[in-house]
């Protein structure tokens, strides 16, 4: 069986947050996303920032994906990452407070002036330190789709519009599906 459009952006995100690339999410990767996220907005890592940033990966990782680990082995398989994600579209509103982690975490991560907002620098240090597969044209261009309203920043309600969108919809013309870079329709 073919995987559909959604199936495939949720299979990208998996395979762009697998950081170590062993075919499986765990707490580990949370925190090397988050070691990242931090090195690209350029804070110590003994820093609070650093530490707010620590956070927010492993609040995502408790919240939002050890959750996902059907088998209990405190690893999650690509398999059961589609699996998950794909029934959110079941019931959306449920998953609007584990979905508001992850939004959490990537504006806390990439948002070095403390302003509530990503701006395009900011943006683009976040996902070219989190996402080094990323092309930076790609980078710069997902900006632009994903900053809504074209003021320059992307707020943390353009972030959960974006997630929301790129995990749920089907609709190949919809700017959220640009949250992880290009996607193939």
């Amino acid at each position: 069986m073919s995987e559909t459009f959604v199936e495939r952006k949720i299979a990208r995100c998996f395979d762009l947050l697998d950081r170590n690339s062993d075919g499986d999410l765990s707490r580990d990767d949370c925190v090397a996303l988050a070691r990242a996220a931090s090195n690209a907005s350029g804070f110590a890592v003994d820093s609070a920032d650093a530490q707010r940033i620590h956070d927010a990966y492993v609040r995502l990782w408790e919240v939002l994906l050890a959750p996902m680990d059907a088998d209990g082995n405190g690893r999650i398989s690509r398999e059961e990452y589609v699996t998950a994600v794909t029934g959110l579209s079941d019931d959306p509103d449920r998953y609007a407070d584990s979905l508001g982690v992850a939004v959490d975490a990537f504006v806390e991560a990439g948002d070095a002036d403390r302003d509530g907002r990503l701006s395009q620098p900011e943006f683009v240090a976040l996902y070219r330190a989190t996402f080094p597969s990323l092309e930076m044209e790609e980078i710069v261009e997902a900006f632009g789709h994903l900053d809504r309203d074209s003021d320059g920043h992307i707020t943390r309600q353009e972030f959960s519009e974006n997630i929301r969108e790129y995990l749920l919809s089907d609709d190949a013309e919809a700017p959220g599906n640009w949250f992880m870079g290009r996607v193939d329709v």
